[in-house]
This record gives C-alpha cells, sequence and structure tokens, in this order.
C-alpha cells in the first residue's frame, strides 16, 4: 500500500517511515495519517486530510463547551471520542470503581458525540474553544508544514496543533486522571502530557495500531494481552491487569455439538492489511460452496463488501450469535476479531483462519484459538467432527477453556488500586 506521503507497507512499517522521514510529531499521527490513504488514492487521500482539518476547525469553532472550571474534588476525565464498544462501551466499564474510590466521574465528550449516548446526571463537557492566537499559530503551522512536507501530513499537523491547544484549556483545572479508550487517535494522543496521569483501557484485541503506547498505565485484560503489549509497549507505559468484568460469565463451552456455522467478516480493517478484503471473499464463497447454510457476520463498520450468494448469505448487526445464550450451538470462524472471543463467552466453537497476511503478530497470539484452519474444506470436516466425536468435542472445550482464561483476568480490583495509589499520590493542592 502507497499513501499519499510516499508511505508503503503495514501499518508498522508505515509509523516507522513516518518516524525516520519526518520525525517524532509525525509520528504521533500516524493512525490519522494511515487510515486517511489507506485503500484510496493519493489525491483522495489528500481530499480527505483538508476535508478532516476543515471540520476539525468548524468543530472546535462553533461545537465546543464553556470554559471549564476547577473541582474540588478528584476528577475521572473519562475522554471519549467513539461510541459502541471500542469508545464510550469500554470507557463506561470503569464506572463502578470510579464510584467506589470517590473520583468524580467527568465525560470530556468529541463535539461530534451526542449527548444522549451518555447517562442522564452523568456529567459531560466538550472541548475548550481556543483563542485567536492558537488560530494563528495553526494556520503558521500549517503553511510552515507545506513548506517540508506533503500535504495530508501538514493537515495532519496543524490539526493536532489544534486539539492539544484546546485540550490544554479544557484540562488545565482538572485535577485527577485521565481515562483513555485508545492513546493513538488524534484528540486521545493530544490529551497526553497535559498534566493529568494517563490510563488507557484495552478496548480490544492489540492490532499493530495499537503500537507503540503513550499513556502512563494501561489495563489489559487477561494474561494474553499483558504478553502481546510487554512485547511491543513503550517503556514508559506501566501494564496492569483487570478485566473490568468482562468473561465474568461462566467461561465453560458448551459441550453441544454445533448446529451452524458462522463466518466473522471484517473485510473493511485494512490495518490487518490491504488483502484482508480479497481473502475473505473468497473464503466466504468457498465456505457457501461446502456449507450453503452459514452465514456471514458482517462487522458494524463494514457496509455489505460482497456481492452475489455470499451477500444472500450476510446478516447485519447485533449479531444474535454473540450474544449469552442467545441462539444455539454454533461453529464461529474468525482471523482476527475481538468478536472471536464474545462468540466463545457466548458458549460457541470458536475456529481461527490462518490467513497468509502479515504483521498484526501478537494480536493474531491472543485470539489463536485451539481449533484452527486454513481452508473451507478443512472448517467443513472440523464442523462434521464436533457434531460426531463426543470425545474430541470434550477435549476441545477443555483447550477453549483454558485459552479463554488466558484471555480475561478474574475480578482482581487492580484498576480500583491504581486509581487509589494515584489519589493518594496527587493531593488536591491548588486552590479552585
Amino acid at each position: 500500500m502507497k499513501s499519499s506521503t510516499g508511505l508503503r507497507g503495514r501499518f508498522s512499517e508505515q509509523y516507522v517511515d513516518l518516524l525516520q522521514r519526518f520525525g517524532e510529531e509525525a509520528a504521533a499521527v500516524r493512525h490519522e495519517m494511515f487510515f486517511l490513504a489507506a485503500g484510496r488514492s493519493p489525491l483522495m487521500a489528500r481530499l480527505r486530510a483538508c476535508a478532516a482539518l476543515l471540520r476539525d476547525v468548524w468543530l472546535l469553532l462553533f461545537h465546543t463547551g464553556p470554559e471549564p472550571r476547577g473541582s474540588a474534588t478528584h476528577q475521572a476525565v473519562m475522554l471519549t471520542t467513539l461510541a459502541g464498544v471500542s469508545g464510550w462501551g469500554t470507557l463506561s466499564r470503569s464506572l463502578p470503581d470510579i464510584a467506589a474510590t470517590g473520583y468524580q466521574p467527568l465525560v470530556l465528550a468529541h463535539p461530534r458525540l451526542r449527548p444522549a449516548l451518555f447517562a442522564a446526571g452523568l456529567p459531560v463537557m466538550r472541548p475548550a474553544r481556543i483563542g485567536w492566537r492558537s488560530w494563528m499559530s495553526a494556520l503558521r503551522t500549517f503553511m510552515g508544514s507545506l513548506k517540508q512536507y506533503p500535504l495530508t501530513l501538514a493537515c495532519c499537523l496543524t490539526r493536532r496543533r489544534l486539539w492539544v491547544a484546546s485540550l490544554q484549556k479544557t484540562l488545565a483545572e482538572c485535577r485527577g486522571v485521565l481515562l483513555l479508550h485508545n492513546d493513538f487517535d488524534l484528540m486521545s494522543r493530544a490529551a497526553i502530557g497535559l498534566g493529568l496521569p494517563a490510563i488507557c483501557l484495552q478496548h480490544g484485541i492489540p492490532t499493530d495500531e495499537f503500537f507503540p503506547t503513550h499513556a502512563d498505565w494501561y489495563v489489559v485484560w487477561g494474561s494474553s494481552s499483558r504478553r502481546a503489549f510487554t512485547a511491543q509497549t513503550a517503556a514508559g507505559t506501566r501494564l496492569i491487569e483487570d478485566a473490568l468484568g468482562r468473561g465474568e460469565m461462566v467461561m465453560t463451552s458448551t459441550h453441544s455439538a454445533p448446529t451452524a456455522v458462522a463466518l466473522l467478516s471484517q473485510t473493511h480493517a485494512q490495518v490487518l492489511g490491504d488483502g484482508i478484503h480479497g481473502m475473505l471473499s473468497t473464503f466466504a464463497a468457498d465456505l457457501l460452496d461446502v456449507i450453503p447454510q452459514a452465514r456471514i457476520l458482517l462487522h458494524p463498520q463494514e457496509g455489505q463488501p460482497y456481492i452475489g450468494a455470499v451477500a444472500t448469505a450476510t446478516r447485519q448487526p447485533p449479531h444474535a450469535e454473540l450474544k449469552p445464550a442467545a441462539t444455539a450451538c454454533c461453529l464461529v470462524a474468525g482471523y482476527c476479531s475481538t468478536a472471536m472471543l464474545d462468540a466463545a463467552l457466548a458458549g460457541h466453537w470458536v475456529v481461527t483462519l490462518r490467513l497468509p497476511l502479515a504483521g498484526n503478530t501478537v494480536a493474531r497470539d491472543v485470539v489463536a484459538a485451539p481449533l484452527q484452519v486454513e481452508t473451507a474444506d478443512q472448517l467443513s470436516a472440523l464442523y462434521r467432527r464436533l457434531q460426531e466425536d463426543h470425545a474430541f468435542r470434550l477435549a476441545c472445550a477443555e483447550a477453549q477453556n483454558t485459552w479463554l482464561a488466558a484471555c480475561f483476568s478474574r475480578p482482581s480490583g487492580s484498576f480500583a488500586d491504581l486509581l487509589q495509589r494515584l489519589k493518594r499520590e496527587q493531593p488536591l493542592e491548588r486552590d479552585l
């Protein structure tokens, strides 16, 4: 893959290229750079970059909050840029521990998020409107960047300056901790280093876009995620293990024979490699040849990437197969998806597809279920064996339960302990 900056290759390779060619500040916007260009022509990437800059200027001029006020209590500032399980759904899991440790929850919501996303009574603030000096500084940044950087990068760097200036005002009077659902998108990354200890909560399996980390603390789901982050995380980030309620349901796979087959689709996930669309499309077509009743479960962000018979077999989210005890036992296949863990927790059999894609090694290790296949024929044979061989099912159930136990830690209170420790270390010293 080649972007409008001339970057090539996988996400991790593009990050290294950005760092080497343009420096640390450019590397700080690597997430925006990758997804503006992924799967698009250089011209389209430049147009999208300009449109994103104009959008952020509009948001920070006309969709901002009032001047922030100080608080007499420790606050847990929950910076939220996305709805759904990857965004607010992750941060909301911290609310019980926030209450138990005496912090005041305060949502710092991206301007595009609607107030109805958050529970009534939960304090919500928006980024502060920045002054004319900051706007002029951002304009100078843009004009200066055009002399040494490609247009796409100049737009991203200018947007970063705007967000930093806004969040400096927003967080100036806050005392406590900053909670993030990722530490790499533009707003989240800009908030790090502005005075509050940053704690990032793992929101999904750790693909290459998670690394290197930037938060002061990272709360990971379990031992397999800890191994993944230990291998990749930056030296300045400390890890703690707390699933925050994930996996608390009984983690025992049913011993029942599967009665259906489902394929988890994620053709939109460019971070998995630009060949992901073609490989999943081919696998889906091959699967329907051998198991015509198979279902293709679309990702919420995917749209409809398939045509013909495969499109007919697709199902739009939400998927009953990913809800506990909602459907009969299925055999659910996926490549590198958090939904594989959801399916296993719901009592289904899970099988990992071994696709010939490079990168995302640690993420693929986390979701490497005991059952694995390379072809649709192998998946069909596994389906029949799980139906017919009781002893095989028992052995597979035990192996899958062991895998799940490594994915999610038992309730530990580690996150609450961290909040208490930081509270003791940071007394409210400023007169508010």
